[in-house]
């Protein structure tokens, strides 16, 4: 930034009047960041700065910043500064809905973010302090991580040395970790994003990779464009890096509000009551009819969790991602929930390797910070065919598997429709043995070890291929063994607590959520471990 060449600097002797204009004049040079031309870029670009980030992310007047002072300083002999270029990164702590949080972000105006000249790291003040004070930390990401010109400039390339993450490891077992991807992100930034327990990204404006394509077309050859390589189809649609996406940066940040809004300040506390004025024991009347009679027809499986939840109030996590899976999170009379559903209108809500991993995670993330679980399943079973083959879907069902047993938070659960063989198990056995777990039925409800479809084809095979007429025969089995679905049948063996009026279901589901507090509260104070990205 340019000095005022003949302007005099606070030395020893001099009143502290002096001294205190001087630390304003010093942070005015660390606010205007790269230099106007680089700012006005920056909103060419559609994009906030990083100071007017925290303003916009933070209550009004709330961001207080924490090493605004620190950068590149040269001083001449008599002890005025001449040089000053200020660390590229932001941070500080800030208040959300009155609510403290610590808050950090790059600096993309100076040299795209990356801290070669100044290393300004998240790990001197922002992580220390979500730690300390037991309180979210959020990351706003545009950085472009370790850059050539420092080798350069040290005249070596040091060897990784893997300091950088133990923190954050720490910060995942500890606080909520919530990240945004303002724009591109590669390298150790983008490592620390993906270190989150929700991450956003925007629309058409931002991308994460390892190293964006020019580092790509040198190293094999392969010729994208960031967007191509690391745009919001490629991390929220296809392989699911990324939670969410967002259409510009505000919602991007209250994307993170509301997130936040469900989780505990640490993972030693439960996530407090709101009062939402939702009637605990309202019956909404559009669930009696909801699920078509013809069990070959889908429905609007979201609509069905903003009928139960408080205010139809549904938060989603992955909604683009394995969207047969729907993971969110909620309010029952005022309590918040992890809600796992399942979507008839996507692969028929059958799942598949994708679903499975989100599955675990969105388990793991419940689990972590003394969710209740609120469960509405219709699920096939896993995903037939070569993809799922292809795609591990067995193996990672397994670690779903896993999770589920491993899961100690109280779940209530509805049997909405279809829940069928190993990957039913899943969502079934979560909290067993250890904690509170109720199951209704509902009239649609059906269930067993294979859909009868299926379990025919196999089962009958020779039996159906020996018939005059196959078809026929294999449809005369089907019905005889439909009429075993029904779910009167079931109840009668104890499958189910009960079956229900769906118009119960959510009256149901706030008494459990009351019932379940004093749980939560004990397993507040087990042993946590990192939720794995």
């Amino acid at each position: 930034m340019p000095i005022d060449p003949n302007r005099e600097f606070w030395k020893p002797g001099m009143g502290w009047a002096k001294a205190i204009e001087d630390i304003e004049y010093v942070k005015g040079l660390a606010d205007e960041m790269g230099g106007a031309d680089r700012v006005q870029r920056q909103h060419d670009g559609g994009r906030y700065t990083v100071r007017e980030r925290m303003e916009k992310f933070c209550d009004p007047g709330s961001f207080l910043e924490m090493g605004h002072l620190i950068g590149a300083a040269e001083y001449d002999s008599e002890g005025d500064l001449v040089e000053f270029s200020p660390g590229g990164y932001v941070m500080g702590l800030g208040e959300i809905s009155g609510r403290p949080v610590s808050v950090g972000g790059d600096d993309f105006t100076l040299s795209g973010g990356s801290p070669h000249d100044v290393h300004k790291l998240p790990h001197h003040f922002a992580q220390p302090l979500a730690l300390q004070y037991g309180i979210p930390y959020v990351q706003l990401r545009e950085g472009v991580g370790h850059s050539s010109k420092q080798d350069e400039q040290d005249g070596h390339m040091g060897l990784p040395q893997g300091d950088l993450w133990h923190e954050s490891v720490e910060l995942l077992r500890n606080v909520p970790v919530a990240s945004a991807i303002l724009g591109s992100v590669a390298g150790w930034p983008a490592a620390a994003a993906l270190l989150s327990h929700f991450s956003v990204m925007i629309k058409d404006k931002s991308q994460i990779f390892p190293s964006g394509p020019p580092v790509v077309e040198r190293a094999i050859g392969e010729i994208l464009s960031k967007e191509e390589l690391g745009g919001w189809r490629m991390h929220v649609v296809e392989s699911g890096q990324v939670d969410n996406v967002a259409e510009n940066e505000d919602d991007a940040f209250q994307q993170i509000r509301d997130f936040l809004s469900y989780l505990p300040n640490t993972v030693r506390e439960v996530a407090p009551r709101v009062d939402t004025g939702d009637d605990p024991e309202r019956r909404p009347q559009e669930l009696l009819d909801f699920v078509p009679t013809n069990r070959r027809q889908g429905y609007d499986a979201r609509a069905l969790i903003r009928h139960v939840v408080d205010n139809g109030d549904f938060f989603e996590m992955r909604e683009l991602y394995a969207s047969g899976l729907i993971t969110g999170f909620a309010r029952l009379d005022g309590w918040s929930v992890g809600v796992i559903g399942s979507d008839p209108m996507s692969k028929a809500g059958a799942m598949d390797g994708n679903a499975a991993d989100k599955y675990t995670h969105f388990l793991d993330l419940c689990d972590t910070f003394n969710l209740p679980l609120l469960i509405l399943l219709d699920m096939p079973g896993f995903m037939l065919g070569s993809h799922a083959e292809r795609i591990a879907t067995m193996r990672r069902g397994a670690r779903a598997l896993i999770a589920s047993a491993e899961c100690q938070v109280p779940k209530v659960e509805f049997m909405v429709r279809k829940s069928y063989g190993v990957a039913a198990d899943a969502p079934n056995s979560i909290g067993l043995p250890d904690s509170i777990n109720l199951r209704f039925g509902w009239p649609s409800g059906e269930w067993g070890g294979i859909p009868i479809e299926g379990g025919v084809a196999a089962a009958y095979r020779r039996e159906i291929a020996e018939a005059d007429d196959p078809d026929a025969h294999r449809e005369a089995i089907e019905e005889r063994l439909l009429r075993l679905r029904s779910p009167f049948r079931a109840a009668h063996r104890g499958d189910v607590v009960d079956l229900i009026d769906p118009r119960e279901t959510r009256a149901l589901a706030c008494r459990f959520v009351n019932l379940a507090q004093p749980k939560l509260q004990e397993l507040a104070q087990r042993p946590k471990r990192a939720v794995r990205p």
